[in-house]
C-alpha cells in the first residue's frame, strides 16, 4: 500500500521530437449518382512538400530568429529525427515562409501608419553576409515591426512611415528624425539626460544650473515610471 505519492513536473526532450507521419485522403464514388469526391488534405501539411506546417514554422524561427546556418539545421534535423533534408529544401522553405507572412507585414505596416497615436523608432547596424545593413524597428506596447534596409537615411524612414506621420514619434536625437513631418516628437530621455550631464561641466554662466535642473527632472520621470510598472 502506497503511503505517499510525490509529483514533479519537468520539461523533457522526447526520444524522437521529429517523426515521419503518413497522411492519407480518400476519393470515393457515390453509388447512386456516380459523383466522385476527394477529401481535403490535413491542414497540418502543404500538398507536395516534404515538411509539415509546424516543422516549417519551427525552421523559420530557427533560421530568422536564432540565425542557425542551413548546415546546422541539417544536422539538427538528423539528430532529432534522422531526417535528411537538402540545402535547397531549407532555402525554399524559408522563401515560402517569407512569401506567406508578407501580406501580414504589409497589413501591419499600413495599420501603424493609419491608426497608431504614438510609436518608437530606432535603427541599428546589421551585418548581412559581411555587408553592413540597417535594421529599423517601429514599436509601441502593442506591436513591433522590423524592417531591413540598406541605409539609415531619411528616405528609409519615409519608406517605413510615409512622408509624414500624424502621431507622436519617439526617437533618439539622430539627425534623420529632426525635421521629419510629425504631429509631435519625443526625444529619448536617456539621450537627453546624457546631453544635460555634459552641459553641467561645460563653461557658461548658467550651464551647470540648467543641466542639473533637467537631470533632476528626467530622474524624477524615470522614478515615477518605475513606480507605475
Amino acid at each position: 500500500m502506497a503511503v505517499k505519492i510525490e509529483k514533479q513536473s519537468v520539461a523533457q526532450l522526447v526520444e524522437r521530437p521529429i517523426e515521419i507521419v503518413e497522411y492519407q485522403r480518400q476519393t470515393c464514388v457515390c453509388e447512386c449518382c456516380g459523383n466522385i469526391q476527394t477529401a481535403s488534405w490535413s491542414p497540418d501539411i502543404v500538398p507536395g512538400q516534404d515538411l509539415g506546417v509546424r516543422l516549417q514554422a519551427f525552421l523559420g524561427w530557427v533560421n530568422n530568429y536564432a540565425h542557425m546556418p542551413y548546415e546546422k539545421q541539417q544536422e539538427m534535423l538528423w539528430e532529432l529525427g534522422q531526417i535528411e533534408i537538402g540545402l535547397g529544401t531549407l532555402v525554399a522553405t524559408n522563401e515560402r515562409i517569407t512569401q506567406a507572412i508578407e501580406p501580414s507585414i504589409i497589413e501591419l505596416s499600413n495599420w501603424v501608419k493609419q491608426t497608431q497615436p504614438n510609436i518608437h523608432v530606432d535603427e541599428t547596424p546589421w551585418s548581412v553576409k559581411g555587408i553592413k545593413e540597417w535594421l529599423w524597428v517601429v514599436a509601441n506596447s502593442d506591436f513591433c515591426l522590423f524592417t531591413a534596409a540598406d541605409t539609415r537615411s531619411r528616405s528609409e524612414l519615409e519608406t517605413i512611415l510615409g512622408a509624414k506621420y500624424t502621431g507622436v514619434l519617439s526617437s533618439d536625437d539622430f539627425s534623420v528624425y529632426n525635421g521629419y513631418a510629425v504631429a509631435d516628437q519625443q526625444k529619448c530621455l536617456a539621450h537627453l539626460r546624457r546631453h544635460f550631464k555634459k552641459l553641467i561641466i561645460l563653461p557658461g554662466l548658467h550651464n551647470q544650473a540648467i543641466g542639473e535642473a533637467f537631470v533632476d527632472l528626467i530622474d524624477e520621470a524615470f522614478s515615477s515610471y518605475a513606480l507605475r510598472v
